[in-house]
């Protein structure tokens, strides 16, 4: 496909965008080629499948997959396709099993994705090549603290590199403690929305949460007042990340207010610039190009059973804008805790998690209605010429040393640098132009 047609789409350094990004079918299906096949995709978390033979079906930008490990006890991803007529040969979300079996003619495939099986084999005369007919498997699968990412395309950086810092900052979310892990199957639901906003929201829009969701204040959930201090950290990939420290003065509980019974390990397992940064009350990032993540807090209001006594309450989350058309999404929404956490802590952790950004969450039913009526509104004729504006803090301060690996812009107040990061990532990869954007290393 020739790129022209998508030239003038993003500028990122004056930080304007056109807003057929998010509703022009034909920008979306060239993004599913030049967008989601070169680019590392997560899967899955490796505590879904803890013992040989357990599986999940998920999606690698529109193609649906399977993780499965196998009797080696090796993780593998696999196109969730039958190589003799096209259908999925496993229709299940998850579960046990040594093989899969498809349920048109019956071809059967082994956990290392071979062809084990094919009725009436005898009358192909010899002319199926069974050994080279298994289950189509990504060019590469990585892992990162358990998490399983997938990608089509042979060429490009391996996982770590792909990351950069965003793997210094997986190192606080994920890599803490002994073990951090999901907490049940994802909640699932969908959206009629771009999938690129709810990213870019997570890469770094913080300035919405006083008007969107004002309620934090009038409710009690919003602890904490006064300026924060903030690390803003984008990257060469489109990966971006926000870390948002206490106000000057305040003194709260330590390691984004984790139970004590987590502190040995996580002193043991974290480099002291790891510990000062771990100390923010909000870590908030999206790996390029639908991957997001969040490390927050909340407070149990008296009116919905809480103690005024009781601390604020940590929660992780990890989620998944899985694109389903130009206008419609689902939403895949991830739990994990640290494994050695107590039983108490964690329960009132689900219970914070489920009633702020669960399917019914009171922040999910803001976003998702913010994003689904700018789909709606920009789908007519007159709103698909407008220019978007994501000006904020285009002459930014330089970008300088903070604990963490490389360069972070520190801030005061807000900007839209890390979403001008992201759509100038996308805008590379679509038209094919990888000249450097703006960012830290």
């Amino acid at each position: 496909m020739n790129s022209k047609p998508f030239d003038d789409l993003v500028d990122e350094a004056e930080g304007l965008l056109s807003a057929r990004i998010f509703v022009d079918p034909e920008i979306y299906r060239a993004e599913l080629d030049r967008v989601f096949a070169p680019s590392w995709l997560f899967v899955a978390h490796e505590s879904e499948l803890p013992r040989p033979g357990s599986f999940v079906t998920r999606w690698v930008g529109e193609d649906p997959v399977i993780a499965w490990r196998g009797a080696d006890n090796k993780v593998r991803v696999m196109l969730n396709v039958c190589r003799h007529r096209g259908r999925r040969v496993c229709g299940e979300d998850q579960g046990q099993a040594a093989n899969f079996r498809c349920p048109y003619h019956g071809w059967t495939y082994g956990s290392n994705g071979d062809l084990v099986g094919v009725p009436f084999l005898a009358a192909y005369q010899g002319h199926l090549d069974t050994e080279n007919l298994g289950l189509l498997q990504p060019a590469r699968v990585a892992c990162s603290h358990g998490l399983i990412f997938a990608r089509w395309a042979e060429e490009g950086p391996e996982l770590r590199e792909y990351l950069g810092p965003i793997e210094w900052v997986f190192d606080l979310l994920f890599g803490r403690s002994e073990g951090v892990e999901v907490v049940g199957p994802p909640q699932r639901w969908t959206a009629g929305a771009n999938w690129k906003l709810a990213a870019a929201n997570f890469a770094g829009d913080g300035h919405h949460l006083f008007t969107t969701h004002g309620f934090r204040t009038a409710m009690g959930l919003e602890t904490i007042g006064g300026n924060r201090l903030s690390y803003v950290l984008p990257t060469a990939e489109g990966h971006a990340c926000t870390l948002s420290g206490w106000p000057h003065g305040v003194v709260d509980k330590p390691y984004a207010r984790l139970p004590e019974d987590l502190w040995p390990e996580i002193e043991t397992r974290l480099t002291p610039g790891q510990l000062e940064v771990l100390g923010s009350s909000v870590i908030v990032g999206n790996v390029f190009p639908n991957c997001s993540f969040l490390q927050t807090s909340s407070h149990t209001p008296a009116e919905w059973g809480g103690d005024p006594a009781d601390p604020p309450i940590s929660f992780l989350t990890l989620r998944l804008w899985q694109p389903k058309g130009p206008d419609r999404m689902e939403i895949w929404s991830w739990q994990l805790m640290d494994r050695n956490a107590p039983q108490r802590w964690k329960d009132t952790a689900r219970a914070c998690f489920t009633r702020e950004f669960g399917m019914a969450g009171i922040f999910e039913q803001d976003d998702m209605e913010n994003w689904s009526d700018i789909t709606t509104s920009l789908k007519n004729p007159a709103a698909r010429q407008l220019t978007l504006q994501y000006r904020m803090g285009l002459k930014m301060d330089e970008a300088q040393t903070w604990p963490g690996p490389g360069l972070a812009f520190v801030k005061h107040s807000f900007e839209e640098l890390n979403e001008r990061v992201f759509y100038g990532r996308w805008q590379q990869l679509m038209t094919g132009n990888m000249s450097s954007i703006q960012g830290g290393e």
